[in-house]
């Protein structure tokens, strides 16, 4: 069968696991043989067909012994992982990882099935009541291959646990410049306690050869705040799902979102929010930039319940193609069983205003440098959610946008 190198490669990977622990993750690895990747028969992959994984033939990764060069953010804690596993040596918040227990039951789908199979140690924070960060956490997914290396992957689980009143800043990211083909699996468990606040950031810039899936999984409690933001700056075959259930009454969630992805990438983003409760509020607004022969995807869907009244909820999408090999599909969705809701959904694809190009250049800017502060300036919106200024920075840089007040006085004047 093409997917029997995963067997070969998880008799390895477990033949030092105790007993009972391999039993429990067999047992995934045969539901993961039994599904397979998801493939565009099913609804919530139309867009993005995994089956030519099946293909290939993935090894466990294996440390290179070279470190992987990353960038450090001012002001965090750091987390530092590479090929899947910790760097205790570059981290200075090892205390937050830890190995999180696979559940037992069954996997709803091919890739959590795989992931929950080879799950490695991750992420494991956890607050009590009124405990608070004093600095964000600063988490990174580091690869050291390099291109002279095999196809390689690796699958880790993280947890997030908020007690009441607690408060967290975490930043997630997702960084590998260059490589052979590589696999990686992250599942995130979120929970916030009763008035908890947690602000995720979520960053990834992979290589062209990264496939990429990603799953956060998000459930609030009462007067919980939850605020994520997502962006894709790199990747060659991305797939994020971000789910987030608002379970009791006073809950907010604010999901935003940035994809600028690399040419010939494909990026998928797939939102699910629940409203399970009355009197709660979300607000989700992502952003697209996609160039020469990528695609994009983004798949947002907001279900009100039967009794979760007073709802309030908004989605929007917008989108900007700048080339006409560039593709995207969006697609806002609700599903609304409760009479006394306030929602709102709209999506938008349009071009760079030529206007405004001839305008900046009339004033002796070049055509690369305005184009980049279009972009910017579409791009504002979102990255105005940022309110960590070392983060703010280290993103724009990572976006390539300028960096000058004068000329941010330009855009200005053309809005």
């Amino acid at each position: 069968m093409k997917l029997q190198p995963y067997r070969a490669a998880f008799d390895q990977f477990a033949s030092s696991l105790p007993a009972n622990e391999r039993l429990v993750r067999d047992a995934h690895l045969q539901r993961f043989l039994s599904l397979g990747f998801p493939s565009k028969r099913e609804e919530d992959w139309r867009y993005t067909d995994l089956a030519a994984l099946s293909e290939k033939s993935f090894g466990l990764a294996i440390p290179a012994g070279n470190e992987a060069d990353f960038k450090r953010i001012d002001g965090t804690e750091r987390l530092v992982f590479v090929d899947g596993r910790l760097d205790s040596a570059r981290s200075t918040a090892a205390q937050f990882c830890a190995e999180i227990p696979a559940t037992e039951s069954p996997a709803t789908d091919g890739v959590l099935a795989l992931n929950a199979a080879f799950s490695s140690a991750g992420l494991d924070l956890k607050l009590a009541a009124k405990q608070q960060l004093e600095q964000p956490l600063h988490v990174l997914f580091l690869s050291s291959a390099g291109a002279d290396r095999a196809t390689s992957m690796s699958h880790q689980r993280h947890r997030i646990v908020l007690g009441e009143n607690a408060c967290a800043t975490v930043i997630v990211e997702f960084a590998r410049e260059s490589g052979s083909d590589s696999l990686a699996t992250h599942t995130f468990d979120i929970q916030l306690g009763a008035n908890a606040q947690l602000t995720l950031h979520r960053l990834q810039h992979e290589s062209a050869a990264t496939t990429l899936l990603t799953r956060i999984d998000a459930s609030l409690g009462r007067d919980a705040r939850f605020n994520a933001l997502c962006l894709d700056a790199g990747g060659g075959f991305v797939r994020h799902d971000f789910n987030v259930s608002l379970d009791a009454p006073g809950t907010n969630a604010e999901l935003h979102g940035l994809f600028a992805p690399l040419p010939k990438s494909h990026i998928d983003n797939h939102t699910r929010i629940v409203h399970a409760a009355p009197h709660g509020r979300s607000r989700e607004h992502f952003r697209g930039i996609v160039g020469e022969r990528t695609k994009a995807i983004f798949s947002g869907k907001v279900v009100v319940q039967p009794g979760a009244q007073k709802t309030d909820s908004e989605q929007r999408i917008a989108n900007l193609l700048l080339s006409k090999r560039a593709e995207v599909n969006a697609k806002p969705d609700l599903e609304i069983y409760a009479d006394d809701v306030k929602c709102a959904h709209g999506a938008t694809v349009g071009q760079l205003d030529d206007t405004a190009l001839a305008y900046l250049r009339s004033r002796g800017i070049d055509a690369a440098t305005a184009k980049s502060l279009l972009l910017r300036a579409f791009a504002i919106e979102i990255l105005d959610h940022v309110n960590f200024v070392p983060l703010r920075r280290h993103i724009e840089a990572l976006l390539n946008f300028p960096d000058d007040p004068q000329l941010d006085a330009l855009i200005e004047a053309v809005s």
